[in-house]
């Protein structure tokens, strides 16, 4: 395969990734709200599962790493903190310019963007420069 065509791939498999990821949180969100859970602790909840699940899936379904859990999540857990530090700078900026919708929709973009560009180069570098084909 060729490097864009991996790369692509990658970018699908993230990408559909996070559409099952928002699913489930949102899932659990609402599900423990209507359980009478406050939102804020439906929120907690949801939040600290998506965080495992999305770990999960960027490592077994995106990447498909056989590398160690311990040094991975480390790794994941600072590529999260990093991005969702910028995902806040990009919505106190976007909020100085546009609306508090489309404000989160840019913090929302800058977060996947970068937290994707991080899971590819830092979190899971060695398994994808493995996999890549040589020039």
């Amino acid at each position: 395969m060729s490097r864009w065509r991996d790369e692509l791939s990658y970018l699908g498999r993230y990408g559909s990734s996070g559409l099952l990821n928002t699913f489930v949180g949102f899932f659990i969100i609402f599900g423990l709200m209507g359980l009478g859970f406050s939102p804020y602790i439906a929120n907690i909840v949801g939040y600290l599962v998506g965080f495992v699940f999305s770990f999960i899936l960027s490592k077994k379904f995106v990447f498909r790493s056989n590398g160690h859990y311990v040094s991975e999540s480390i790794r994941y857990l600072i590529a999260f903190m990093i991005c969702f530090f910028l995902n806040l700078a990009a919505l106190k900026f976007a909020l100085l310019h546009v609306n508090g919708l489309f404000s989160q929709l840019i913090a929302a973009v800058v977060y996947s963007g970068t937290m994707y560009l991080f899971t590819r180069y830092f979190v899971f570098a060695d398994v994808v420069q493995a996999r890549l084909p040589s020039k």
